[in-house]
Parts: structure tokens; C-alpha cells; sequence
């Protein structure tokens, strides 16, 4: 009774203890504050318990009676249970995987058939030996890694499932070590394929089993999981588990037990992620032998190279390969199996044949089992008569000449054709079936009979896909209502041409006929407001009824294609078929709003930006396996133009656009082409270090040029044609005699490869830019270098000669265009404005514009202004437009045209604003040099210059009369409403106000902007005020409603921090807005950031329950 009441006391001063540290507990995320509140409920419940039954001394009765001394232990049990859930709850922060755990086949309920099994008893007894005594060796000089390969269908899987099983618990009292984690990997589905999720799955299981594992893990940052492989070892594993050593070896005479890492399969990770994973873990195991003493890892896979190097790498290993185990041996393993699982036929001469036949593939074995175990006695014998005579003698023969899986692609052929046995190739059914099995196997996430056949067929086939799937119980098997393959090899089977035949796959195509079916789905099942939901007041978290009407209205089929046409479409083949470009358009174009909204319901909307990621992956990537054309040149009587694409050279009519000529010679990639002043030849540099003469009408290839020792970058004709210039990656420019291919002159003074090469006008000088960052002149004639122009701060990559020859322009990786003197060297220009690296230059015929290409996407006309553009202004009419300038000038220009009309030239620095007289006749421009000066618009003279200021003029305006000019140095920009009334400032401390004109009274402040205003302006009926600002935002102003607007409360606007936009009366949300577009006043009606644009306007708003009518198809 004593001993009971101690008992009491000390769990009660226990939990007392840990509920006082729970509270103190600051939680990481909502998810974590949850499971510390669910569990000091738990243990307040169960403390008020024990404290009751302390307190009135009912201990003596408990010694009494049964039935007490059981609610004590139920409490105990409780406690017990409530810890284990709340360290489950805690972790599971770590995201692990359910499915790669070796539990997950015990706990189905629907198909107890297709749990994983271990070795059959008396099977495998030699290597679960050297396991098992590899595993309990815990000396430090033990291998803590043990890889087991085989060939597929070996019997790797089943080994590591006995293994997990046999330390699961320590069964064995003298066992040291026990199970800590595990792994199985499967491509079936998608958490079991990708390498990131098998770490944090193998620290979850670990700290549910070790305790000071799992108080130092809490500590850890859980988004690691979402980091690379190395980051989750460290972070995840390694640094918590040598944290844990000193409170979990606290006695060396009582060591504590050591644990086992199973990981099974890893060849089954996606794409290389198996060995790069492989790689990762025995680099850490190796520089960290001593920080993760205690852990042993056991590795499954196939013999895959990768995987072979990186294991072969690491100097403490076991190593075990199963095509090692003596012939009879995997006999003997085969023949026992059988005679386990196939009673009947035990002594049988039909048993020795199948041993034979098996090759030492449990696979094959095991295949069989399942195939015979729905079938009677006579049935059976029949499969096993075709299939041993299937196998014939020529089958052994190419086995034993080294031909892999000859014996079990007879059997798998054996089994489908058995399955599709009422159709011929030819049939429809056939192909139907075919269809659904491929279907089977391709699905991005495994999936039910009904969702492939929904998929696939309008109508309904469910019954035949269920009908295939029950014929391919051998192969295929049921987990969870979703289809599932026993093992990959027979999917490997499928994938293979030459293997499967007639049952082929072809993967590309199959995926491309499942991103069209999910189109489809989506097209026939995607609308505005799918589940119904009766009111757009009602958030999802307050709808009851809003996950039943989920499975209502979304069906598997079309929640299926809503998660996955992504995953089709880039599995697809590279090229995009009419039909399905149609669909993908159509889909982004009027049901991609539709998607979100089903993903939102589905609880998957943060999957839509990596999806459309994926798709614009794709597409470019798409768009890349086509041959790109490299170069281009339009003939000077522009009636042809020729191109470089691939290792070819083609001519195309101008006017029609058709193929003329296809000129092939060139070994490897065109990188340039041009055509002879007089259009009969054409020029083409390559790869493949040579330049070639053509003839532009026959096709025929007249002259290979040849000196080049590195690929060719750049060919062009002289002006009179008499003479090519070519640049090279071998850092020369060579000059040839055009008409008979000799090697003229050698150019040589660039440092780096020459990218650009062009004649001047006049033939005389050739112009060339090269990676060493120059520009350099050299004359035609003599070869001699004439001026090198130095300015650019990264590669040169295009240089040309204006039309007159007196200017030379440049374009550079330091996104820059230069343009120089030709005469003199010296840079007379800096035209910036792209924001990534310029890759063609060029002059206009007349030489008044250049226009520019570039990696940011863009083309640019260069013309008028050569620096920053500070100020523009429309004319009352709207046909003119007046411009300022940091390069000191005024320009007007012709909206209709674009044509520059006037240069206005006085200030002698930067102009920071102009502005038209109402009348339309006069311009004020204000300067840096701290004068206002007033010009003639149509002659463009200069009237009048305003002195006084004593600081730069950063705003000008005339008045509506025209009779004032607002002004301050204090302000960015200022203007006139139309009839006079009010004015609108911009300022540097980021606000616009509104003054009266009359009295100079603030009318208006108007706060959203982030950054200082540039430019504020009214708009022609006074209605509203539009303002730019260094936010990278345009925002416009309902200035007639800003008294309105005043009574509207801001804490009513929207909800602070959150961008949900509430109604007057702050009961209802009415929409979110993302923080970056956010209306911060209830005037600011519109906003323009770089990005995207936003416009709130509730006039012709459907909101609350009549939202349903704002959409109609």
C-alpha cells in the first residue's frame, strides 16, 4: 500500500513538473502549439485525477479492491499513450513518409494478400546470418554500412523487410541493437521515389524510438526538410544524435542500444537522386564516423554504377552481392519457397522444372504463386504445361549466353496473354486494354480501376479495367482502392520495345495522350464555384458542409487531373501536337481561375505555382530541342534572306516566305551568315572552324575557307564584295580573298575570342569586339591595328559601323551600348537601360537610330535622349509630346508617328520636368542649373529664362489660365486641376497631397505609396489623379469621391497586415488583395506596380450570397 501511495505521489509531482515546463514551451509553428495544448489538457485531466484520489486518501482502498487499483493503471496508461501521441504529433512536423514505412502493407484491411512477407522459414539462411551478425557487432570497429545488391527480382526487398522485422523489438535479450528507422523506397508513388523525403521519415522513426534523440531534435529547425540531402544529414541527424550521446550512454557498464537504419531500393529514387543521395549519405558517414557512433545503416539496391563508385569509395563497408550466392544454394532457397506456398505440387516433377527455370529470381517464384493461387488444381497444371514449354531450349540458351530476365519476360508475356486471350492485336479491345494497362502503370500517383478507365474513356469502362486488373492479379495488385505493381521489374518489362512487343509502352506518347485525357477531364468538369458554396462571405474553415461537398462535386477523375496534367505534359514528348496545344491554350485561357479554385478546395492551391513552374520548364525546354537559328541576313535588295540553323544554311523568298535553297557542307553549328552586296552569295561561318562561299541561287558551295583553329563566331562580305572578314574563338580576325579563298591578312591583338567582326562602309577599316572587353579598329588594307576602344567592362558581343562610317556602336555583357568615333577612338555615348547583357547592335540606314537587342528580353530603339528620361508631357490636343532629360535636353516628339520633332537645347544640366502652356503654344521646362525657361513650341526657340532659384527646379506647371507656374524645390512634381481649383503635389517623403488653389488650404493626403512620388497629374475631367512613383508603382486617385471617402473609417478598409479589403460596416470580407498590390487608401482606386496591375470597383460587385451570378458560361 506504501509502495502504491510513493507511487502516486511521485508521478504526481512528475507531471506537475512537466506541465509547469509545457507552459513555458514556446511553440515553432500552430501546428507544434496545438500538440503542446491537446497534451497539457491531457495531463491536466489525468493530474486532477491523481491529485483526487491523493487527497482523499483512497490509496487504502485501492489495496482493497481491483477495481480502483485498475483506474490507477488506467491513468498510468493513459499518460503513457498521451506522451507517445504528443511525440508523434510533435514530429510529425518533419513531414515523413507513411507509405515508405515497412508497416504500411500491415495495416490494410481491404487486401491482408499483399502485405510484405519475409523470407520463407529455411530460405535465405546464409545471408540473414552475415546480416544479422554484421548488425549486433557493435564494437567501434565495425562497419556501420552494409549495401546488399542484386539484380531485380533478386529478392533484395524481402530481405530488408526480415531484416526491419527482426530488429524491430529486441527479441533477443543479448541483441544491442534494434530498429531506429527505415525506408522503402518505391516509384509508385511519389513521396517514395524522391530522395528528400528519406531522412526526415528516418529521424521521425528514430526519435520515436530514442529519447534523447528526440529532445535534442526538438530543438532543431524543422524547415530543413525542404533543404538538399547533406543540409537534412547535418541538421536533421547528425548534430541531434551527437547532442543526444551524453544522455543516452550515461552508464558504460549498462550500455544502451545501438540502432538500425534500413533503407531498401534506392535505385527506385527519380532520376539520379538514388546515387546522389548514396553519394551524400557515406561522404557524411565518412567524416562523421565518431558523431553517429551508435547508428548502423543496411542499403539495398540494384548494381547501378553510381551507386557502385560512391559505395566503393567509403573505407568502412560491408558489402554483399546476391549473384555471389552459389547456384544451388538460390535453388535450394527457390525450391523450398515453392513447396511452401504450393503444397500440392511438392515431389512433383512440375516443382524441379520451375526451380530450373527461375534462374535464381525469387521474382519469377514468386510471380507464379500468385498467378496459380486463384486457379484450380487442373487450371494450374495447364499454365505450368504452356508455360515450361514456352521455355523452350533456346530460351536456357540465351540465358546462359548472358541475355538478362529471358526467363521472366516469358512468364510475364505468358500471363498477358493470357489476360487480353479473347482479342487479337488488330481488335479494338485490345487496344483498349492495352491502353488501361499502360495507364496502370504511368499514372503520376497509383490510382483505382474506375479513375483509369474515367480517364481514358468518355464512356463507362470500369468494368473492363477492373476485368484486366483481376487477370493480372499475378502482376498487379490492390492496395487502398489504388492499382499497384508487385515489382518493377514488370513495369521495366512494359518500357522495353524489344522485351514486350506487342504490349509495349511507349512512355512519351502515353503521357501525352494522359495530359490530353486530364484536359479534357478539366474542360468537362472545371466552373465557377464547383462546390457550391452558398455565400463568398463564408471563409472555408466556417463552412461544415463544405468537405462533403468537395466529394460531391469533384470527382476522383477530375481531382486526379487537376493534381497531375502538369506531371503528363512535361513526361510528354518534346514536340506539342496541334491538339494539344489547343488544349493547353484553352486551359490557361479560361480555366486555369477555375483550377485554382479546385486546387484551393482540394487543400493543394500552394502546388499551383510550382505546376505552372513545371509546365513553363517544359515549354521552354520544349522549345530548345528544336534546332535553333543562329543567324540571320536579309540581302541588300532585300528579296531574300538567309539563315543559319543546325550544321545548315538555308534561303528563303522574303515575300512568300518559302524555302529556296538548303545549303549543306558545314559539319556542325551555323553561328553566322551574310549575304554578298550583289545577293549572289552567301557567306556562313561554324563550329566547325570553317567559312564557307556559297551560291546563293544553284545552293552550290563554291569555297571552304580554312585557317581557323577554334569555332567561327562572326563572317561578313566587304562593301564591294571583293573581300570576307571572319572573327574566332582562336582570338584572330582573318581576312580572305573573296573570290579565290586565299588567306589575305592575320589579325591578332585581341586577348580572348572575337565575337563581332564588320567592314567600315568605305571598305577601308574593319571593326571588331571580343570577350576581352575591347573594341578594336584595324585598317583593311595593311592588317594594322588603328585604335583600340576600351570602355565596355565585360565581353563585347556585337559591334557595327554607322552608315557614314564616322561612328562605330557597340554592345556589351555589362548591358551597356556604346557608340565612338571612329576617327578619333573616343566614346561619345553610353546608352543604358537594358537590365541584362546586349547581344546585337545596329545603325539605322540613315544613322539617326540604333537599335539594340538583348537577354532582357527586349528590343531598343535608341534615338533622341542618351540618358535618363526625367519628365514628359502630353500637349492639349494629344498630338505631341514634350520631353526632359538627365543628357540637358527638351525633345517633342509626334505621338502618332513616334518621330522626334524638336530638340530644345539651353539648360547646361540635367532638366527634371516639363510641361505644355493650355494653350498649347509654349513649353516650361525646370533644370538643374536652377532655372525655368519658357520655349516656343512650334520653332522650338528659347523665350524667356526664369533665374532665382538658388537650388536645382525639380517641378514646373502653368495654371489653366495660363497665368501662374507652380513650382518647388521640395516637392518632385506638382500640377493644376482642370478648371484651376485644387492642386496635386508629389513629394520625397512618398505622399500626395491635394491643396486649394484660392487659399492654399491641404485638402487631401493620400498615402500608399513605398518609395518618394515622381509625378502626379490630373486627369482631363478633374475625376481622378494618377501618380508614379521610385516604388516601380502607377496609382490612381478617385479625386471626385476623396470627401466621400474621408467618412469611410480606415480601420473598416482592410483588415491591417492581412490584404483582406472588408465592407463599411467591417462584418464581411469582399476580397484579399496580395500585400504588393494593396490599396493602402479608399481612394486609390488603381495601382500599376512592375509586375501586375490592380483595380478595385464594386459598382457591378455580385458579393455574398448573389455572388453566384457574377459568373455565367
Amino acid at each position: 500500500m506504501d509502495t502504491v501511495k510513493r507511487r502516486l505521489n511521485s508521478t504526481r509531482a512528475q507531471l506537475e513538473t512537466v506541465e509547469k515546463e509545457l507552459g513555458g514551451w514556446t511553440p515553432k509553428t500552430a501546428q507544434e502549439g496545438q500538440c503542446i495544448d491537446w497534451f497539457k489538457f491531457t495531463l491536466k485531466e489525468e493530474l486532477d485525477k491523481l491529485i483526487r484520489l491523493s487527497e482523499e486518501w483512497l490509496v487504502r482502498k485501492v489495496a482493497d479492491h481491483e477495481g480502483e487499483k485498475g483506474r490507477i493503471t488506467e491513468i498510468f496508461e493513459r499518460i503513457n499513450e498521451a506522451r507517445v501521441q504528443f511525440e508523434k504529433l510533435l514530429f510529425n512536423g518533419l513531414t515523413p513518409s507513411r507509405i515508405a514505412d515497412h508497416k504500411y502493407h500491415l495495416e490494410s484491411k481491404e487486401e491482408r494478400r499483399v502485405r510484405r512477407e519475409v523470407c520463407t522459414p529455411g530460405t535465405r539462411v546464409r545471408i540473414l546470418d552475415d546480416i544479422i551478425t554484421w548488425a549486433k557487432n557493435t564494437s567501434p570497429g565495425s562497419p556501420n554500412v552494409y549495401w546488399l545488391f542484386g539484380q531485380a527480382g533478386s529478392g533484395k526487398s524481402t530481405i530488408a523487410y526480415s531484416v526491419t522485422r527482426r530488429f524491430e523489438f529486441a527479441g533477443d535479450p543479448n541483441d544491442m541493437i534494434i530498429l531506429g528507422g527505415n525506408f522503402f523506397c518505391s516509384r509508385q508513388f511519389e513521396e517514395t521515389r524522391l530522395s528528400k523525403c528519406i531522412i526526415r521519415t528516418i529521424v521521425h522513426h528514430l526519435a520515436l524510438k530514442c529519447r534523447a534523440f528526440a529532445d535534442q531534435l526538438s530543438d532543431a529547425d524543422f524547415e530543413t526538410v525542404n533543404q538538399n540531402v547533406r543540409a537534412q544529414l547535418e541538421d536533421l541527424l547528425i548534430a541531434p544524435w551527437q547532442a543526444s550521446k551524453p544522455y543516452w550512454c550515461p552508464d558504460p557498464l549498462n550500455p544502451p542500444p545501438h540502432y538500425l537504419i534500413v533503407i531498401d531500393a534506392l535505385d527506385e529514387i527519380d532520376g539520379t537522386g538514388g546515387s546522389e543521395f548514396l553519394r551524400d549519405l557515406l561522404e557524411v558517414i565518412g567524416k562523421n564516423e565518431n558523431r553517429l557512433q551508435g547508428l548502423k545503416f543496411f542499403v539495398t539496391s540494384r548494381p547501378d554504377p553510381n551507386l557502385v563508385r560512391h559505395v566503393n569509395s567509403l573505407k568502412s563497408k560491408q558489402l554483399y552481392r546476391l549473384e555471389q550466392v552459389p547456384p544451388e544454394e538460390a535453388q535450394d532457397d527457390i525450391r523450398t519457397y515453392l513447396k511452401a506456398e504450393l503444397p500440392h505440387f511438392a515431389g512433383c516433377e512440375e516443382i524441379e522444372n520451375l526451380v530450373a527455370l527461375t534462374a535464381g529470381l525469387f521474382i519469377y517464384a514468386a510471380t507464379i504463386v500468385k498467378y496459380l493461387g486463384r486457379r484450380g488444381l487442373s487450371e494450374q497444371k495447364s499454365f505450368l504445361t504452356t508455360l515450361l514449354a514456352s521455355s523452350s531450349s533456346s530460351n536456357l540458351q540465351s540465358l546462359s549466353t548472358g541475355v538478362p530476365f529471358i526467363l521472366l519476360d516469358t512468364l510475364y508475356s505468358q500471363i498477358l496473354k493470357q489476360a487480353f486471350r479473347d482479342f487479337s492485336p488488330k481488335d479494338n479491345g485490345w487496344e483498349d486494354r492495352r491502353s488501361i494497362l499502360h495507364t496502370f502503370l504511368c499514372t503520376a500517383e497509383r490510382t483505382s480501376t474506375s479513375v483509369v478507365a474515367d480517364l481514358l474513356f468518355a464512356s463507362d469502362y470500369t468494368d473492363v479495367a477492373e476485368k484486366l486488373f483481376l487477370d493480372l492479379h499475378a502482376v498487379l495488385y490492390r492496395q487502398r482502392g489504388r492499382v499497384l505493381a508487385y515489382h518493377k521489374s514488370f513495369s521495366d518489362f512494359i518500357l522495353d520495345k524489344d522485351r514486350s512487343r506487342n504490349f509495349w509502352c511507349n512512355q512519351a506518347i502515353h503521357h501525352r495522350l494522359l495530359a490530353d485525357a486530364c484536359f479534357r477531364c478539366m474542360k468537362d468538369g472545371l466552373c465557377f464555384n464547383i462546390a457550391n458554396i452558398p455565400s463568398s462571405f463564408v471563409l472555408d474553415v466556417d463552412d461544415p458542409m463544405l468537405t462533403d461537398a468537395v466529394k460531391e462535386n469533384i470527382a476522383p477523375v477530375l481531382s486526379y487531373s487537376s493534381r497531375n496534367w502538369s506531371y503528363h505534359l512535361s513526361a510528354a514528348a518534346s514536340s506539342i501536337p496541334d491538339g494539344l496545344h489547343d488544349s493547353i491554350l484553352d486551359f490557361l485561357q479560361l480555366r486555369a481561375l477555375f483550377w485554382i479554385e479546385a486546387m484551393n478546395l482540394l487543400g493543394l492551391r500552394g502546388l499551383c505555382g510550382s505546376i505552372l513552374l513545371t509546365v513553363h520548364d517544359w515549354v521552354i525546354s520544349s522549345q530548345a530541342s528544336f534546332p535553333s537559328v543562329m543567324a540571320v541576313a536579309v540581302s541588300l535588295s532585300g528579296k531574300r534572306i538567309v539563315s543559319g540553323s543546325d550544321k545548315s544554311v538555308r534561303v528563303w523568298d522574303a515575300s512568300t516566305g518559302d524555302e529556296l535553297k538548303v545549303l549543306k557542307g558545314h559539319t556542325h553549328l551555323v553561328t553566322s551568315v551574310a549575304f554578298s552586296p550583289d545577293g549572289k552569295q552567301v557567306v556562313s561561318g561554324s563550329y566547325d572552324k570553317s567559312v564557307r562561299v556559297w551560291d546563293a541561287l544553284t545552293g552550290d558551295e563554291l569555297k571552304v575557307l580554312k585557317g581557323h583553329t577554334d569555332l567561327v563566331t562572326s563572317a561578313a562580305f566587304s562593301p564591294g564584295g571583293k573581300q570576307i572578314v571572319s572573327g574566332s574563338d582562336d582570338e584572330s580576325v582573318q581576312v580572305w580573298d573573296a573570290s579565290t579563298g586565299d588567306e589575305l591578312k592575320v589579325l591578332k591583338g585581341h586577348t580572348s575570342l572575337v565575337t563581332s567582326v564588320a567592314f567600315s562602309p568605305d571598305g577601308k577599316q574593319i571593326v571588331s569586339g571580343s570577350n576581352d572587353e575591347s573594341v578594336r579598329l584595324w585598317d583593311a588594307l595593311t592588317g594594322n591595328e588603328l585604335k583600340v576602344l576600351k570602355g565596355h567592362t565585360n565581353w563585347v558581343t556585337s559591334v557595327a559601323f554607322s552608315p557614314d562610317g564616322r561612328q562605330i556602336v557597340s554592345g556589351s555583357n555589362d548591358k551597356s551600348v556604346r557608340v565612338w568615333d571612329a576617327s578619333t577612338g573616343d566614346e561619345l555615348k553610353v546608352l543604358k537601360g537594358h537590365t541584362d547583357l546586349v547581344t546585337s547592335v545596329a545603325f539605322s540606314p540613315d544613322g539617326k537610330q540604333i537599335v539594340s537587342g538583348s537577354d532582357d528580353k527586349s528590343l531598343k530603339v535608341l534615338k533622341g535622349h542618351t540618358h535618363w528620361v526625367t519628365s514628359v508631357a502630353f500637349s492639349p490636343d494629344g498630338k505631341q509630346i514634350v520631353s526632359g532629360s538627365y543628357d540637358e535636353s527638351v525633345r517633342v516628339w509626334d505621338v502618332l508617328m513616334g518621330n522626334e520633332l524638336k530638340v530644345l537645347k539651353g539648360h547646361p544640366k540635367s532638366v527634371r520636368s516639363v510641361a505644355f502652356l493650355p494653350d498649347g503654344k509654349q513649353i516650361v521646362s525646370g533644370s538643374d542649373d536652377q532655372s525655368v525657361r519658357v520655349w516656343d513650341a512650334s520653332t522650338g526657340d528659347e523665350l524667356k529664362a526664369l533665374k532665382g532659384h538658388t537650388d536645382l527646379v525639380t517641378s514646373v506647371a502653368f495654371s489653366p489660365d495660363g497665368k501662374h507656374i507652380g513650382h518647388t524645390s521640395l516637392v518632385t512634381s506638382v500640377a493644376f486641376s482642370p478648371d484651376g481649383k485644387q492642386i496635386v503635389s508629389g513629394s520625397n517623403d512618398n505622399s500626395v497631397r491635394v491643396w486649394d488653389a484660392s487659399t492654399g488650404d491641404q485638402l487631401k493626403v493620400l498615402k500608399g505609396h513605398t518609395n518618394l512620388v515622381t509625378s502626379v497629374a490630373f486627369s482631363p475631367d478633374g475625376k481622378q489623379i494618377v501618380s508614379g512613383s521610385d516604388d516601380n508603382s502607377v496609382r490612381v486617385w478617385d479625386f471626385g469621391s476623396l470627401y466621400i471617402r474621408e467618412a469611410i473609417s480606415d480601420a473598416n478598409h482592410h483588415e491591417k497586415h492581412t490584404g483582406w479589403l472588408l465592407s463599411p460596416d467591417g462584418q464581411h470580407r469582399l476580397m484579399f488583395v496580395p500585400p504588393e498590390l494593396l490599396l493602402p487608401d479608399a481612394s486609390n482606386i488603381l495601382t500599376i506596380p512592375r509586375s501586375a496591375c490592380s483595380s478595385v470597383d464594386f459598382a457591378h460587385s455580385a458579393l455574398g450570397p448573389q455572388w453566384k451570378q457574377c459568373y455565367h458560361p
